[in-house]
């Protein structure tokens, strides 16, 4: 066994999130390029989205591999920002780097005798520190008290009832699907999801419950087509089973159906069967009690008018023999996943097979309405297609998704998938656990506040200090309508973005032992989304919210904000929350807080800085920055264009994931990488093959 350790700092970091960046950037926005891959079996891979090529890359450097993770992680809440994830990163680590030569801010603390290096680490994990609570005292205090005042709603509330305004959905899902699919096939696919999501919603107050629903239960109703155009692709009501008939009895109008679990026909060779038989005689007599046993169930089923059914494992020939007799349809070897949705629509549990015909088998309260049972063919194969008659607030439908090619029908299909998941972000209610009033401490007003920088600022700690905030937000305008200042009129157009330097790939090549680092070991400390079989235990109705713990910062979902609220596009969410950062520091009399908000705040301007030079705009951007805070200081309209819509539950998501994600890698100081020996690795293969 061979171990190495390798020293990290914060230029090893931003070296390696630089080198993700230079890849990202080129196709981030609604006029992002798309890049092409070639795989190892000379496969063309043409791409835009993010998350497909982070997929894509190599990578062995394990702080790559932490930050692709975390960004994974952040996809599977919000659907997207993989690249924004990137960008957002890269832009608050070169403040952090910035941070490291004051020093001022180096020189506080219990930091006497260390080395410059040293102090430098004790910053930074301060610092990492101060994020946590920047997070759940700082950040969400600004967005609910002032950020919220300039969202719009996609609910139109002009009557008593919300009504979902199909408009305000259609602008959301156009400028999601313009970052993950090229122009030519962006208003397709964005309409078809539009439409799939309506035909499916019942009314408007169970948008949440549909959308988390169809999030869940995504790759069963949803169906791949490749070889077709894009615009073959169709919504069909009902669901569709990806499997054929085994037994097909044509039926007209509705018609029963039962889902089983365990085989009909009971066999003695079966595992878990115990038979004595004494002679041939005893045996013939067996199996002859085991077919009229299992013709008297078909029967049964048959007089309680049972036209199908539904079973996980392949049912015996003899059953299939009965069923054609009784004109009973069975489709046999369904995939767990696709019953547990049709035991979700129809509200029934699957049964199993009595050991007694005493038992009636096949009650009317085990069975669910069919209104069509047919055949359908979907490119080259067959599929079943039912429409079935729904016990819970959801129209069933499903997607059928086409495309000249498969690698393009899958991106298609990704697509959608993570649409589907921003919705859910988007209509997930908050949480109301938040709205308690806190009590302002009179020992962090400005005069007290400043002597707790000669200590070591501990997470406790700073949950208590950075109560100063709320004073501080106190000189904030409550109301954007203020005038801004010449200060921050200065302030913003002296912004310049940061020149991106063209770094080689060092950070994702490795030399050397000590970067091999085990799965396991990177994924440690990371969190991840809510898994599908843990949501399918969970009622279609219980709304499931995720309350924030005391200085920590969580990268599940998390919704302070509403359901429903959004913002125009084009990064005016970044240039707003920059805006209010920028007056927070100036307030706070906290030097290292103050430098935290300074630094998420110009970090922010990263995201709106690459759509705008894309762009090619004939203003400046620190002038396009300001014509957007003037615009909604004085409640005027400005035009942004192809802005669209972004949801704004999903924003604040993407901040508080970078925000966890830095807070861990700020705080490591060396990467110890094992290698083992050949003959260790195969010693160890054969004792797992023992």
């Amino acid at each position: 066994m061979q171990a190495c350790a390798m020293e990290i700092n914060i230029n090893k970091i931003l070296q390696v999130a630089e080198t993700l960046e230079s890849i990202v950037c080129r196709c981030f926005g609604p006029d992002g390029r798309q890049v092409l891959f070639i795989k190892s079996t000379s496969e063309l891979f043409i791409t835009k989205d993010g998350r497909k090529i982070l997929e894509c890359l190599l990578l062995d450097h394990p702080i790559a591999r932490m930050i692709v993770n975390s960004a994974f992680n952040h996809f599977h809440i919000t659907g997207d920002g993989v690249k924004s994830f990137i960008i957002l990163l890269c832009g608050i680590l070169r403040g952090l780097r910035a941070v490291t030569f004051n020093k001022d801010l180096l020189s506080s603390g219990n930091t006497s005798g260390c080395t410059s290096y040293q102090k430098q680490r004790h910053l930074l994990k301060r610092i990492s520190m101060l994020l946590i609570t920047f997070q759940s005292e700082v950040l969400e205090h600004i967005v609910r008290k002032h950020l919220t005042q300039h969202f719009l709603s996609i609910f139109s509330t002009t009557t008593k009832k919300r009504l979902l305004c199909r408009a305000s959905l259609q602008s959301v899902l156009d400028t999601f699907f313009c970052g993950r699919i090229g122009y030519n096939n962006c208003t397709f696919l964005s309409r078809l999801a539009s439409d799939f999501f309506c035909k499916c919603l019942p009314n408007d107050e169970c948008a949440f419950e549909v959308v988390d629903l169809i999030d869940s239960f995504f790759s069963e109703l949803c169906t791949e087509i490749p070889g077709l155009a894009i615009d073959n692709s169709r919504i069909l009501p009902g669901i569709v089973l990806h499997r054929d008939f085994s037994v097909y009895c044509p039926a007209e109008g509705e018609l029963r159906a039962l889902i089983v679990s365990e085989q009909i026909h009971q066999s003695l060779s079966a595992p878990d069967v115990d038979a004595v038989v004494s002679s041939d005689t005893h045996l013939q007599l067996s199996q002859s009690y085991l077919r009229q046993r299992t013709e008297n169930i078909i029967k049964q089923l048959q007089e309680n008018q049972i036209k199908l059914i539904l079973s996980c494992i392949k049912q015996a020939e003899i059953v299939h023999y009965f069923a054609k007799q009784c004109d009973i349809s069975i489709v046999d070897c369904l995939p767990p996943e696709e019953l547990d949705l049709v035991c979700r629509i129809t509200g029934v549990s699957p049964l199993s097979t009595p050991l007694s015909n005493d038992v009636v088998f096949g009650h009317v309260s085990d069975t669910f309405l069919v209104t069509c049972c047919q055949p359908i063919v979907l490119g080259s194969r067959k599929y079943v297609h039912l429409i079935l008659n729904s016990s819970l607030g959801l129209q069933p439908h499903c997607i059928i998704v086409c495309g000249p090619v498969k690698g393009l029908t899958e991106q298609f299909i990704s697509a959608f998938n993570g649409a589907f998941k921003m919705l859910k972000q988007l209509f997930q209610p908050s949480d109301g656990t938040w709205e308690q009033t806190r009590e302002i401490v009179d020992h962090c007003k400005p005069n007290t506040c400043s002597s707790t920088l000669e200590h070591n600022i501990s997470s406790s700690k700073c949950h208590k200090e950075t109560a100063c905030c709320d004073i501080a937000l106190q000189g904030i305008p409550q109301a954007i309508g203020m005038d801004i200042t010449d200060s921050n009129q200065v302030s913003v157009l002296e912004y310049h973005t940061t020149k991106l330097n063209n770094l080689p790939c060092e950070g994702i090549e490795t030399k050397g032992t000590c970067l091999n680092v085990d799965d396991e070991t990177l994924e440690a400390n990371s969190s991840t989304a809510e898994s599908k079989d843990q949501y399918r235990k969970n009622p279609v109705q219980c709304k499931c919210f995720h309350k924030r713990p005391e200085a920590t910062v969580s990268v599940h979902s998390i919704s302070l904000l509403g359901d429903g609220f959004v913002l125009p596009g084009g990064g005016t969410f970044e240039i707003l929350l920059h805006h209010y950062l920028h007056q927070f520091a100036r307030k706070c009399q906290d030097r290292e807080l103050a430098e935290t908000c300074s630094i998420v705040g110009e970090s922010l301007l990263c995201i709106p800085s690459y759509i705008h030079s894309s762009r090619k705009a004939n203003i400046s951007f620190p002038l396009f920055c300001s014509q957007i805070i003037g615009a909604y200081q004085t409640k005027e309209l400005i035009e942004v264009p192809q802005a669209g819509l972004e949801s704004m539950s999903c924003k604040y998501q993407l901040l508080v994931s970078v925000l966890h994600c830095i807070s861990k890698l700020v705080t490591i100081d060396f990467v110890i990488g094992t290698k083992r020996s050949v003959g260790n690795i195969r010693r160890e293969e054969s004792d797992d093959d023992l």
